[in-house]
């Protein structure tokens, strides 16, 4: 019995590292099992239809139509299109450009095509008020086989394991233990379509559901009833996850409302902070009867696609500048003022809700695509200035940054009052030791507010140092599969939602994991897919649906 007891407090650990193994060798064999293809594209040059942004691509299959019908591969409202105006085909692996009997015609670099001819990248074609640039490029193919079956078990198989060993520690009802199992199945089974699907990176849902896992696990260890709410949070979010995989056929054209998102954003930080509530200290929830959600959570996404959108629109000039301050060239105010209003509007109603986490990420993640699409350093120097401005007016407004700050450089100084938490948090990263006491055997009840933003120092108790290292990893991972999407995109926007998707995962990890380790002042947001919190997990299933969606152009 004793040998019982020991193996299912160490179960998921074990399940963990094994599937760290089929995951490295997966990861080897996906690497050996890539090709090389041309792939080729029409990228807008110049539009005077006002649906067609410049910039805009469409890959071209073996057979394109193209015209004023919605019903064609490419489809251009515009008056002087006809309903079916021109064909690009593949004939003999060459691409051949035809009109289709339009009545204004179609141009191949100037002159008017009279029959099938051939194009070569950089050719230029005029349809109706659009040009077109022919373009290919060579892209990297993963031929996704057969040996990947595994891995779709392991996060239904991490949950059903830990409820077992909850269950058979009389953590759980049978009530608790059959939603938690109803939940392990669902997860397998979302994890299978991932793989099957055969479109898409499978291991951003894959690692998003070992996450979610132990969320949930010790989430029911806590307390069954907050496993029990987040369980239901867990079944939305990933219902989210694949409506957005299925429904947001075209993720290009979010740029098209990059400032309705904007505005939507703000709009709801505003009614935050008219019609909120609080809660710790921050005004950063509404309420709708019994139903409460935190609108800093999807402003957050709003804020990757607006962002994403205005900086590919406005690459060059944010680059280059156009008019002379000093040493230094900057754009002009009509480039950058929408950009700089829109982000330090956000900023200053978080700051007005004194939800000053969540602005440091927003600052952070501002900052980090900024950085990314120009690769001025000045940019990023300037943004520090501001940050480190910002905080000192931050800590002297407002006592509870002073008191958190005063925590973080000496919580001992506070062990009976504001740094009993974080004192608290370090005895159970410590104490945990290389495997920790094991499922169960730690003391949640030692480490306020344990569930959401301190789950971390219960996972070191519990699982020691291999746990938190292995979820660690998976964080990683996750990041590298995101930004690896972001490198191979070829197209602008999609590039920079990729990478913000993934930055954003990234810096909200980094700033919960550091400040519950005390190497930054702690902070206040959910560890992604950890936590408690159905805000939080639906939002940021939402993002990941995104790049997923992202990664099938791969």
């Amino acid at each position: 019995m004793l040998w019982i007891i020991l193996a299912l407090r160490y179960v998921v650990i074990m399940l963990l590292y094994i599937f760290f193994i089929d995951l490295l060798l997966h990861l080897k064999r996906r690497a050996g099992n890539k090709e090389i293809y041309p792939k080729h594209s029409l990228a807008v040059l110049a539009s005077g239809c006002f649906s067609v942004n410049v910039g805009r691509k469409w890959d071209i299959e073996n057979e394109t139509v193209i015209g004023r019908d919605p019903g064609c591969s490419i489809s251009i409202p515009d008056p002087y299109v006809s309903s079916r105006h021109a064909r690009l085909f593949k004939v003999n692996g060459i691409y051949m450009a035809e009109d289709l009997g339009s009545s204004n015609g179609t141009f191949l670099n100037g002159k008017r095509l009279v029959g099938p001819t051939p194009v070569k990248p950089g050719d230029r074609l005029r349809i109706g008020h659009v040009v077109f640039e022919f373009n290919s490029s060579l892209r990297i193919r993963e031929n996704r086989g057969r040996g990947i079956s595994s891995l779709f078990l392991y996060p239904g198989l991490i949950l059903a394991a830990g409820g077992v060993a909850l269950y058979f520690n009389r953590f759980l009802t049978p009530h608790h233990f059959a939603v938690l199992l109803s939940v392990a199945l669902f997860l397998s089974i979302s994890s299978l379509l991932s793989f099957i699907k055969g479109r898409g990176d499978p291991l951003i849902f894959l690692l998003i559901g070992i996450l979610s896992s132990l969320g949930l696990i010790f989430l029911y260890r806590i307390n069954p009833a907050f496993g029990l709410r987040q369980s239901y949070w867990v079944l939305t979010g990933i219902t989210a996850f694949w409506i957005t995989r299925i429904f947001l056929r075209h993720y290009e054209r979010l740029t098209e409302y990059k400032y309705l998102f904007m505005a939507l954003g703000v709009l709801f930080l505003l009614l935050t902070i008219l019609l909120g509530t609080e809660a710790g200290g921050a005004r950063s929830w509404l309420s709708l009867g019994s139903f409460r959600f935190q609108p800093s959570e999807l402003v957050k996404i709003f804020m990757v696609i607006f962002l994403a959108g205005y900086l590919d629109e406005n690459r060059e000039i944010l680059t280059r500048g156009t008019r002379k301050l000093g040493p230094f060239l900057v754009p002009d105010w009509p480039y950058l003022g929408p950009l700089l209003a829109a982000c330090g509007l956000s900023l200053l109603l978080l700051v007005f809700q004194r939800d000053l986490g969540m602005a440091f990420l927003f600052f952070a993640i501002f900052l980090t695509m900024v950085y990314a699409v120009t690769g001025r350093l000045s940019y990023l120097l300037s943004g520090v200035l501001l940050f480190a401005a910002g905080a000192w007016l931050m800590f002297l407004i407002f006592p509870h940054v002073q008191e958190r700050i005063a925590v973080y450089l000496n919580p001992w100084e506070f062990s009976d009052s504001g740094g009993y938490q974080i004192i608290q948090s370090l005895f159970a990263l410590g104490g945990g030791g290389v495997l920790g006491w094991g499922l169960g055997s730690g003391f949640p009840e030692l480490i306020p507010a344990v569930h959401t933003d301190f789950i971390f120092p219960l996972l070191g108790e519990e699982l020691g140092l291999a746990g938190t290292l292995g979820i660690v990893f998976i964080y990683a991972v996750l990041i590298w599969r995101g930004l690896q999407i972001a490198l191979v995109n070829p197209e602008g926007f999609g590039r920079l939602l990729a990478f913000g998707c993934s930055s954003l995962l990234a810096l909200q990890a980094l700033i919960i994991l550091g400040g519950v380790t005390n190497l930054i002042p702690l902070t206040g947001i959910p560890l992604p897919f950890l936590s408690y919190g159905g805000s939080s997990f639906v939002s940021n299933c939402f993002l990941f649906g995104i790049l997923t969606k992202i990664s099938e152009g791969e």
